[in-house]
């Protein structure tokens, strides 16, 4: 099962496949460590991967050893084969997001002349003790600028962005989250008593990963451009 969505259209796919007892019994490699990807960091909660797409290079036939989200950095084509030899092509655009189940069986490989750029975040198993909670203070999400564009029973992903003139709530931070900035910029961050943080600049590509609950409420605030990030969040 294969899931996949944008900013604008949500598509989800079930596929179901009848696989001879032949099939299922193969013992598959996993997606990861391979060629044209490059594990840029890891924690308790997620490994993310940088992974390049190049034409006519497949991946080979892998089965995923953890649930992960892929999120499209340039946009191309891929050729998607199954075990059963059945295979599709499937036209990624800027900011796409694809959600893949433990298990999921494929090879991949791209058919664009420039390599399709993707970020790759894989959601780790083990449960984290919950974060603590502050009455009275929401969390990072729901807020101003940002749409929920898919959900699981562990993970929200969100689309958020930081626009000028649009000051962000004060909250705090009670889920483990990960993000890929497709849009850089810069984002001021303000305090309780008012105090406003020199400005954190993003890039575009660039990951965050939050590992632990921040102390103090704060506001958030666009300083310089439009940064605009998928958030993949824990529940």
């Amino acid at each position: 099962m294969r899931i996949r969505c944008d900013r604008k259209v949500i598509l989800m796919l079930a596929v179901l496949c009848v696989i001879p007892s032949s099939t299922l019994a193969q013992k598959y490699a996993p997606p990861f460590p391979r060629d044209g990807a490059e594990r840029v960091q890891e924690s308790e909660r997620f490994v993310i991967w940088k992974v390049a797409l190049e034409k006519g290079k497949s991946t080979g036939m892998h089965q995923l050893d953890l649930d992960q989200v892929s999120v499209t950095l340039t946009e191309g084509a891929i050729k998607v084969t199954r075990p059963d030899g059945t295979w599709s092509i499937e036209q990624e655009r800027f900011g796409s997001v694809l959600f893949e189940p433990k298990g999921t069986v494929v090879a991949e490989e791209g058919l664009s002349g420039d390599p399709i750029r993707l970020t790759v975040f894989q959601l780790k198993d083990a449960a984290s003790d919950p974060w603590p909670i502050t009455e009275g203070v929401p969390g990072q999400f729901p807020r101003v600028g940002a749409a929920k564009i898919f959900e699981t029973d562990r993970i929200n992903v969100w689309d958020a962005t930081w626009r000028p003139g649009e000051r962000i709530a004060r909250h705090l931070h009670y889920h483990a989250a990960a993000a890929v900035f497709l849009e850089g910029g810069q984002i001021h961050s303000i305090s309780d008593e008012g105090v406003v943080d020199a400005p954190v600049s993003r890039k575009s590509g660039e990951v965050v990963n939050i590992t632990s609950p921040r102390k103090a409420p704060h506001e958030e605030e666009e300083a310089e451009g439009t940064p605009r990030a998928i958030w993949v969040e824990f529940k």
